[in-house]
């Protein structure tokens, strides 16, 4: 599974940041942001069609099972993160981030293409994702920059049989997927903002017997507490600090200013991009019904 960087930004995860609660047009159809069991599914579906295409190019490929619900959220990045219970339980999540990395070590494609001849290898390469002379997928980005990628072998083939045009599913799901920057400055001016945080860093002082400047610092902080620990000594740090956190952001109300300061000044950006937000859910929904389709053959 692929698990997403964190961003910069300061609503990453907050609801409805990726526009995927925009209404699509009437002409256009339904459309709706997928569940994370959903989007699971489709993510295992996509797995399985790669799989039988790395067989019919004579090779294996194993098909790793889904994330569990807390390691997907252990790398879900939010400004501020108000669940005390989660927090009193996982604390940043670094022992999920820990057992998932330590996990990929021992991926079975890994060690199988390490098995195979140099030229093996090559050709196991450009049967995944594309020879080196592969069209490239490419997007500009509503805030500025570009990402691109390989657009060739069993990883096309996969996503095109799930989600058809392959080209127009990059294109819009990358753009609805990358609206926050385009406000998330307009946020940290505001001075509600500004006031939240200072309610929320008073409460971390009273905490925890310092002033971190918001929640990322706080995290250095713990990061910074827990080099050289035991296992279990880093996890108690991580929990202290994480609770204290979970606890203010609910005592300063900054979860509520910030989905308050989102609808006002992402609301409109999601509009202008209403069209791309739209068909990139109704493709979504699409990859959803085939890997329901491929669930039903195997």
């Amino acid at each position: 599974m692929a698990i997403a960087t964190a961003s910069a930004a300061v609503l990453t995860a907050l609801s409805g940041c990726t526009g995927g609660s925009a209404a699509p047009a009437a002409s256009e159809g339904p459309s709706r942001a997928l569940t994370k069991t959903e989007q699971a599914r489709v993510e295992q579906a996509e797995q399985r069609l790669i799989q039988r295409c790395m067989k019919r190019n004579g090779f294996r490929y194993w098909v790793a099972p889904p994330a569990d619900a807390d390691t997907v959220r252990a790398f879900t990045h939010s400004f501020v993160k108000d669940d005390v219970a989660w927090a009193r339980e996982h604390g940043y999540g670094g022992r999920l981030k820990r057992a998932f990395f330590a996990a990929k070590k021992h991926d079975p494609n890994l060690a199988y293409r390490k098995r195979l001849s140099p030229a093996e290898r090559k050709r196991f390469s450009h049967a995944l994702g594309g020879r080196p002379d592969t069209p490239m997928l490419s997007v500009r980005l509503p805030a500025g920059g570009a990402v691109r990628t390989l657009d060739g072998g069993c990883e096309h083939s996969a996503r095109e049989e799930l989600y058809g045009d392959t080209r127009v599913f990059f294109r819009t799901d990358k753009i609805a997927t990358n609206l926050v920057p385009v406000y998330d400055a307009k946020i940290r001016r505001d001075p509600r903002f500004a006031k939240g945080l200072k309610a929320w860093s008073r409460c971390m002082r009273d905490a925890l017997g310092r002033d971190f400047a918001d929640p990322e610092a706080a995290r250095a902080e713990a990061r910074e507490r827990t080099k050289g620990l035991s296992t279990s000594k880093a996890h108690a740090v991580e929990v202290e600090f994480a609770v204290a956190e979970a606890e203010c952001a609910r005592k300063s109300s900054l979860p509520s200013t910030l989905s308050r300061l989102d609808r006002e000044y992402g609301g409109p950006v999601r509009d202008r991009y209403a069209d791309e937000i739209a068909t990139s859910n109704r493709l979504k929904l699409a990859a959803l019904r085939q890997a329901k389709r491929i669930d039903d053959r195997d």
